[in-house]
């Protein structure tokens, strides 16, 4: 009897020890498991604003702009109206036509807008110059060429103050039968360049000229005018 009593109570002990340590004491919340919550993806970054490309400006080359220094040069022909007047043996005469003239300038040019240089020029007439028969007029002349250029337009203006001289030739073969003093004279020309290269440019003008001699006590005037085709270089 007395060994079930014991073998009872060796089944009974642990179901009670283990049913106590399972139960909570009086007014203590039995203790929930820590569920982790679950991971989230980061959150996305922003789109990024692309923005627009700049467009690059567009580099061209720049227009050749002629560079008036240095030697200078300057060529130009021509066809002009030229009308002479004065007094012969007590007389007034007077001549005009057509005329054909040349020129040549060489200098130097101190910056982009001055040329000085020494010019040549002349203008030789067609027609009858009534000093004569058969005669004809021939204005020739040396002096002192200021030019102004205005760039890059390449506008320019000259004057040429000079010495002249006017020789009476035959109207055929140019034999100079009479000339006048030295007088003074100048003449004025206003033109536009185009560029042929860096250079040189070809040019396109309106010329006016005046010249005053004397020959044997008279008075000799002359005065003109026309269109020249220049060559000018540097």
């Amino acid at each position: 009897m007395r060994s079930r009593l014991v073998a009872l109570w060796l089944v009974v002990l642990p179901a009670v020890a283990g049913a106590q340590d399972t139960m909570a004491p009086a007014g203590v919340q039995p203790t929930r498991p820590v569920v982790e919550p679950p991971r989230t993806m980061p959150p996305a970054a922003p789109p990024q604003t692309v923005q627009p490309a700049t467009p690059q400006p567009v580099v061209t080359a720049p227009e050749p702009v002629h560079q008036h220094l240095g030697l200078f040069a300057h060529l130009d022909i021509g066809i002009a109206y030229l009308h002479t007047s004065g007094s012969k043996s007590g007389s007034t005469f007077a001549g005009e036509g057509v005329a054909l003239g040349l020129s040549a300038a060489f200098g130097w040019a101190p910056n982009d807008e001055w040329a000085l240089a020494l010019e040549v020029w002349g203008w030789k007439a067609l027609s009858p110059s009534g000093l004569g028969s058969n005669t004809s007029v021939e204005l020739q002349a040396l002096g002192l060429n200021i030019t102004r250029y205005i760039v890059p337009a390449n506008v320019f203006a000259s004057v040429v103050i000079s010495g002249t001289r006017l020789a009476i030739t035959d109207s055929q073969d140019y034999v100079e039968y009479d000339s006048s003093d030295i007088g003074f004279g100048f003449k004025v020309l206003l033109g536009k360049e185009w560029l042929l290269n860096s250079s040189f440019g070809i040019g396109l003008g309106a010329e006016l000229f005046f010249s005053a001699n004397r020959n044997g006590g008279n008075t000799l005037r002359t005065l003109g005018g026309g269109l020249v085709l220049s060559l000018s270089g540097r």
